[in-house]
């Protein structure tokens, strides 16, 4: 009786996620394909979403409603990471075609939360509201390496299994996230080909992380003193949103009538 009952609430979260950030639009025939859900039972689930709001009817097929975009925002302020990071993110320096990124963890994955690119902006996948698995970017490694390595491998292993990515060699995992913990910072190239980031982890009040903040741009760019001045930077950013987590009810959260 209970799995009969939960069963369509989890086919509709597999149409849900049936959506990423390349693909903006499917038709019923590609969310049953993508899901394996018939496609009579796709068409009910998407009517049933779209008159919910969680999906919205297009020229092209269905699209992310505007429901999806409220609670979305709804966790983010949750954590009060964006809030506590305001103003930080531009005044942080960084070098000529060098982006912030802001990244917030979510069990094995990094949803990115802003993206601040200087004059000349780079060439990257990262996006706002794009969801990327924490293990293979520089802000994920970073707010990784605060955990227990057990806790670890329980994140990574649920993240690949949802994204059908294979697992990663967890000896080298483990001991670059041990680095980074000594270092305070993690220097990474594994997310996209050409592209060095350098992050610091932010972690909230009970000294969990919360996410992660970085400088990332082309590979070819960070040299020794590059990296020693990302370095810095990225590590005084973290520190500063942290702090501002810990007390969040100082006057910077503080907002008027």
């Amino acid at each position: 009786m209970q799995q009969s009952g939960v069963a369509p609430v989890v086919k509709a979260i597999k149409v849900l996620r049936a959506f990423t950030p390349a693909v903006g639009a499917l038709s019923v025939r590609e969310i049953a394909t993508r899901t394996g859900i018939p496609r009579s039972t796709a068409h009910a689930l998407c009517q049933t979403l779209v008159t919910e709001g969680m999906l919205r009817k297009s020229d092209d097929g269905y699209q992310l409603g505007p429901l999806v975009l409220e609670l979305g925002g709804l966790v983010i302020e949750r954590t009060g990471l964006v809030r506590a990071a305001e103003g930080i993110l531009e005044r942080l320096g960084r070098v000529p075609e060098q982006e912030v990124h802001l990244g917030q963890l979510t069990e094995g994955w990094v949803v990115y939360l802003n993206r601040n690119a200087g004059s000349r902006r780079p060439e990257m996948h990262n996006r706002v509201g794009q969801r990327a698995p924490a293990h293979l970017t520089g802000c994920g490694k970073a707010a990784l390496s605060v955990l227990p390595f057990d806790e670890v491998i329980s994140h990574v292993q649920r993240c690949c299994a949802e994204s059908a990515v294979p697992m990663p060699d967890m000896a080298a995992l483990e001991a670059e996230l041990a680095q980074a913990r000594r270092d305070g910072f993690v220097v990474s190239q594994s997310f996209q080909r050409g592209r060095t980031s350098v992050a610091s982890a932010i972690v909230d009040g009970s000294g969990q992380p919360v996410g992660g903040v970085s400088l990332a741009g082309p590979g070819g760019m960070f040299c020794s003193v590059v990296i020693a001045s990302s370095r810095a930077a990225v590590i005084e950013a973290a520190e500063v949103i942290s702090s501002r987590l810990l007390n969040g009810s100082l006057t910077w959260a503080t907002r008027s009538a």
